[in-house]
């Protein structure tokens, strides 16, 4: 039996049915209902921000299901803009979800868990855990909080049997053709705004050009097949970054991400190498 968030579009949305159709029993939550209804999956209204709510969700799925065997945290939320444009109240209401929302879920399922000594959580993380984003600063550190609570966690459930991996999507066109101004933080500072504009149409075009959600659906279903899951699965486009990363020393990705988002150094230069290509 699986359990996930953020089910009603997206990744949470071609997560539930390709599970559903793969013979899973799926429950899964969210704030809205799904857009085409919730034909092969059974939907419960979900707040991952409000304890009430978490405990009603995960009671709920207990008593109909009897157990939860998986559990596939994709909720989340993004702000747009420069950390300094950005109000502190809007960062933590980030926060709220990305991570906090994450770990109630957590702390809800793994009584039952405990005392089967079986589980999988599945925490969908993001490649800006590892090269975080111009103009998504507090979205990247709210994904690096989920990629070191999970490796945490994973040491304390590894003697109970109850196992935790990671999905780090890169860019994936969850919403093609949206913008961007949903997300914006309100009010603007003129210093940052001829390079936020650029990085924004980048990010756009991501969206419009990025991976389906079906192939982070998938990589989610690959884990909850394993016997034995790794630790992350690095799925998506842009993820030439990460594996970048992981290569080169910290300053090299740093000139790599300005390039990449062509952002002047501090003389108002290209950074090094920057041939204004998108990549």
């Amino acid at each position: 039996m699986v359990l996930i968030t953020g089910a009603s579009s997206g990744i949470g949305g071609a997560t539930t049915s390709l599970l559903a159709r793969s013979g899973f029993t799926v429950f899964g939550g969210s704030r809205r209902p799904p857009r085409d209804g919730a034909s092969e999956f059974e939907w419960i209204h979900l707040d991952v921000t409000s304890d009430e709510s978490v405990r009603s969700c995960v009671s709920t799925v207990l008593e109909r299901a009897g157990r939860i065997d998986f559990l596939v945290n994709n909720a989340g939320t993004a702000i747009v803009g420069a950390i300094e444009e950005t109000p502190i109240e809007d960062a933590e209401a980030l926060f709220e979800t990305n991570f906090f929302g994450m770990a109630r879920m957590v702390n809800a399922v793994l009584p039952s868990m405990r005392r089967r000594r079986s589980g999988l959580i599945v925490n969908v993380g993001s490649m800006s855990a590892r090269v975080p984003l111009p103009f998504h600063g507090y979205m990247s550190a709210s994904k690096a909080a989920v990629s070191s609570y999970s490796d945490a966690l994973r040491l304390e459930l590894r003697p109970l049997g109850i196992r935790v991996t990671v999905v780090e999507p890169g860019m994936v066109a969850t919403h093609p053709g949206a913008a961007f101004d949903s997300v914006r933080v309100g009010e603007a500072i003129e210093d940052y705004s001829s390079y936020e504009r650029v990085a924004t149409s980048i990010y756009e075009e991501g969206q419009n050009r990025g991976s389906n959600p079906e192939v982070v659906a998938a990589a989610i279903l690959r884990a909850i097949r394993s016997g034995n899951p790794a630790r992350y699965y690095l799925v998506g486009g842009e993820s030439w970054l990460v594996r970048a990363a992981g290569l080169l020393p910290p300053s090299a990705v740093e000139a790599l991400m300005a390039r990449r988002f062509r952002l002047p150094g501090p003389s108002g230069r290209r950074a090094r190498g920057d041939t204004g290509e998108l990549g």
